[in-house]
């Protein structure tokens, strides 16, 4: 299952290392906030954030700086490192944007489609702004340079999965489907074939 580079990131930064529930991961703030709030704020406020946990979160624009730093964790890493789509040959690509349609797709090839609940019967879709609205909002408050060293960061996966980097693009957050095809059909010749 993939899903859009910047929006994959966006969701790793507000469920890893904003409040949940009022509550800190402390994981994620011990191995991958701290070294983030150190880096980039300083010794003494990493001090100041660990006695009293006080101070704010990890914002956006820290986290860049963090990924661009090399802090990362598998949830905002590119997932062509994750899933290594040139070495293991999948029966089927699905895409969060399509999660509905892939996963009707793949239930039924299961045989199972009528038996399991479906994910528009339990979603919360709506009932906040969505993750794609937080995503533009968040890309267009960072400089140029930094969405272009994102992009390079991840740029196998919106290569390989179709997608566009503009994150004010119409077709935002979704994947190019004919680009997609081509791609891995390119890479499925060059790598898997006698």
């Amino acid at each position: 299952m993939f899903r859009h580079p910047f929006t994959r990131m966006v969701s790793a930064w507000r469920n890893k290392l904003l409040l949940a529930d009022g509550k800190i991961n402390k994981y994620f703030y011990k191995n991958y906030g701290i070294p983030i709030i150190k880096l980039t704020r300083g010794k003494g406020a990493e001090a100041a954030f660990l006695k009293n946990q006080t101070g704010s979160l990890v914002t956006f624009k820290e986290f860049v700086v963090g990924i661009k730093n090399g802090i990362v964790d598998r949830h905002w890493m590119p997932q062509s490192e994750i899933c290594q789509p040139c070495i293991v040959h999948y029966n089927h690509v699905g895409f969060f944007e399509y999660l509905n349609d892939d996963t009707n797709y793949i239930l039924e090839q299961l045989g199972v489609r009528d038996e399991v609940v479906k994910a528009d019967k339990v979603s919360t879709a709506g009932q906040t702004k969505s993750t794609t609205v937080i995503t533009q909002e968040l890309f267009n408050s960072l400089s140029q340079t930094d969405v272009d060293a994102l992009y390079n960061f991840y740029k196998r996966d919106f290569i390989l999965f179709g997608y566009d980097k503009n994150v004010n693009s119409p077709s935002f957050p979704f994947p190019s489907i004919p680009e997609i095809t081509s791609t891995f059909n390119d890479l499925f010749m060059r790598n898997f074939s006698d």
